[in-house]
């Protein structure tokens, strides 16, 4: 027989556990049944404004971080060379020989890059603007210069605080006595560079890269394709396409550097293949 001391605690405990919601209000567990579960909120959307309990200062400070990040990544000079006499699918993939960008990462044939301190790109910046001052969009050799037929031309570009100003030389390498001095200094200024980025800087490498592949035929040493390598667009004219993450990883593995490898596909089809890295503002 129970006592009356030991029935008030246990009488207590049951009231504390209803009071728990161990069971719902009026209902009584099934024996061996298990606890109802507890409800789950349902998540919200996400916020497209900040929260009103957010200072207004973290808002803004996220927009600074967006914009600064921006910015390092303008190219604010660079010097390329475009086209010339070369097989379409390398010119799908010729790097830009030189772009040096906000944040002083410069990166030379998109292969190797070395950083410069904030001063070198403001000097390296302010030089270009002086040597490119004054000259159009597409420069004209003096008269009496001699056209040189399948040479690329130079194309010299500075940020002028409004985005990148584009100086196309035809064939400056060629005849540098035909053009303005300020042209081939600005193409020394940067060529001295990229040959300083070649020796001094480490090699370039990111998992974006620019593939391009071109029809050919009557290869012999075609390679089978191989496997996991993604098959690039190869019926239009451009024949190139832009690949990030696993496949770009992929077509580097597979693919040997350097010129164009012929492969074959499974159909029977001969690609011509050659890739490069994507640069960042690419």
């Amino acid at each position: 027989m129970t006592s009356r001391w030991t029935a008030v605690p246990v009488l207590a405990l049951a009231l504390a556990l209803a009071a728990c919601g161990g069971a719902g209000a009026g209902e009584t567990p099934r024996p061996g049944a298990s606890p109802a579960p507890s409800p789950v909120a349902e998540p919200e959307p996400p916020a497209t404004t900040a929260p009103a309990d957010k200072p207004a200062s973290d808002a803004a400070a996220t927009d600074a971080v967006v914009t600064e990040a921006a910015v390092a990544g303008r190219p604010v000079a660079e010097w390329r060379r475009q086209g010339g006499y070369l097989a379409p699918g390398l010119r799908a993939v010729r790097p830009p020989a030189l772009v040096v960008y906000a944040d002083g990462r410069a990166i030379a044939e998109a292969a190797h890059e070395l950083r410069l301190p904030p001063a070198e790109v403001e000097a390296l910046v302010k030089a270009l603007r002086e040597d490119l001052a004054g000259q159009p969009a597409t420069v004209s050799p003096r008269p009496g210069t001699p056209t040189v037929y399948d040479a690329p031309a130079t194309v010299l570009g500075v940020d002028t605080g409004n985005g990148l100003r584009e100086v196309y030389v035809p064939h400056l390498d060629q005849t540098p006595e035909g053009y303005d001095a300020a042209l081939t200094s600005a193409r020394d200024r940067l060529s001295l560079l990229a040959d300083r980025v070649t020796a001094g800087g480490r090699p370039y490498a990111v998992a974006r890269v620019r593939l391009s592949a071109d029809r050919v035929s009557g290869h012999d040493t075609a390679r089978p394709w191989p496997r996991g390598l993604p098959v690039p667009p190869h019926e239009s004219g451009e024949n190139t396409r832009d690949y990030a993450g696993a496949k770009a990883r992929a077509i580097v593995r597979l693919l040997p550097a350097g010129p164009r490898h012929v492969f074959r596909t499974s159909s029977g089809e001969e690609l011509a293949l050659a890739w490069r890295y994507l640069l960042p503002h690419e």
